[in-house]
């Protein structure tokens, strides 16, 4: 089956001249619990997650020479710590490609917002080659080059709109879940810092509360009283504790009678079952903050 992700493929006789144009969606963690922790610090977590129709845009184009070539709207993106320059790296380590690239990356997904914006960029990298090389490779095989990358990439690479995923975050089970739900998400332009969020997360805090199987249930049955029971999200008011504004942002909200939760550990927050119009949401919120309508993807 064709990947919803590609806009356009062109193979040429020479391989070095295939191109592909990707589509790098967002996600949203409708539940996220810690529920251990790794020797070295690494928390052991359990999350279900959505992908979400808001999109970076991605063109690789292969190129004879070695030398890999972003271009982005975003200039401090291109650099080689950006994620696409690492999975095409790792991608023609691992394969023996004798090919370089460049790669056109619109930004659209906020930077830093909990979106997942970077490991998704890495995932559609990965697929992206796989299809342009022809090479075939299974999941379990892109599985592997994603846990090398990130603790998202695996979820993007899974190509499903709602999986379980767990260890670090590269364990995927996709649900198979085909009902969809609209969400705004909402981006008050805070960066919160993931590391220091982790850090003073305690494991003993949340280990008791399990609302999984709860929340998979009530996504499929579409039921609204399920899928509100089970939202949760471990890691909010840690990050609440890092950054007072995103508990002011989230105070907004409140107050404007928009319900919302953090994603991840932030700072995008995320709307369930708003009967609310785009316009009017904007009109109650700071005209600085960026909100999306979004559909499961």
């Amino acid at each position: 089956m064709a990947s919803q992700l590609v806009l356009s493929l062109k193979r040429h006789k020479s391989v070095y001249d295939n191109k592909i144009k990707l589509l790098s969606p967002a996600k949203i963690n409708l539940y996220l619990n810690i529920i251990g922790k790794y020797p070295g610090g690494y928390h052991s977590l359990e999350s279900i997650v959505e992908r979400v129709s808001l999109f970076d845009e991605i063109n690789i184009h292969l190129k004879k020479n070695l030398q890999i070539k972003i271009f982005c709207n975003y200039k401090k993106l291109e650099t080689k710590d950006n994620l696409c320059v690492k999975a095409f790296e790792l991608f023609r380590e691992e394969f023996d490609i004798p090919y370089g690239c460049s790669i056109f990356l619109k930004k659209n997904i906020p930077i830093g917002s909990g979106l997942g914006g970077g490991s998704s960029n890495a995932a559609s990298i990965i697929l992206g080659l796989n299809l342009i090389l022809g090479l075939g490779l299974n999941k379990n095989e892109l599985y592997r080059l994603g846990t090398k990358l990130g603790s998202d990439v695996n979820f993007f690479l899974a190509e499903s709109s709602f999986s379980l995923i767990s260890g670090r975050g590269e364990k995927v089970v996709p649900l198979g879940i085909n009902n969809k739900f609209k969400h705004f998400i909402i981006w008050p332009g805070i960066n919160v810092s993931t590391k220091k969020v982790y850090d003073i997360t305690r494991v003993k805090l949340t280990k008791f509360f399990n609302n999984a199987n709860i929340l998979k249930y009530g996504l499929k049955k579409k039921d609204a009283f399920l899928i509100k029971k089970g939202i949760y999200n471990a890691l909010e008011t840690r990050s609440f504790s890092v950054s007072k504004k995103l508990e002011t942002a989230k105070d907004i909200l409140f107050k404007n009678k928009i319900s919302s939760k953090l994603t991840g550990s932030g700072g995008a927050f995320y709307t369930v079952f708003s009967r609310m119009s785009l316009d009017k949401v904007k009109n109650l919120l700071p005209k600085e903050w960026s909100i999306f309508e979004t559909e499961t993807f």
